[in-house]
């Protein structure tokens, strides 16, 4: 506990008074921030994407070549609850995967695709 503590005093002992500034800054701003950003993720619409598209995305991230777009891809809700669900399970697998994240990303791209193929009805290769 001791050794704790005192190595928080080096650390405030360290502080300049720009740093003090800015914790206060950041203090007296939470209680804006927070509620505007609680605001902003209840109120933001979710993307429209197709199946096709969620499929692109998780085939690329498998083959080691993640898109552009792949950090939007991952942090904007999807409109579609099946494709907002293989979303979300994709954000949690961090890249390059893993054997066992690379197993989840082709279960997931083999989710996409059926849902591709159910919105394209004259596909008949499922």
């Amino acid at each position: 506990m001791l050794i704790v503590l005192s190595g928080i005093m080096a650390k405030i002992r360290g502080w300049t008074w720009d740093d003090v500034a800015q914790g206060l800054l950041y203090v007296l701003l939470a209680p804006v921030a927070f509620p505007v950003a609680l605001l902003v993720r209840l109120t933001e619409r979710p993307m429209e994407r197709t199946a096709d598209e969620v499929a692109l995305y998780l085939r690329s991230a498998l083959e080691g070549v993640a898109l552009d777009g792949w950090d939007e891809f991952l942090a904007i809700r999807i409109a579609d609850p099946e494709l907002e669900d293989i979303r979300a399970r994709a954000a949690a697998i961090a890249l390059p995967p893993r054997p066992e994240g690379a197993m989840e990303m082709r279960f997931l791209l083999a989710r996409a695709e059926r849902a591709a193929r159910r919105g394209h009805p004259e596909r008949f290769d499922s």
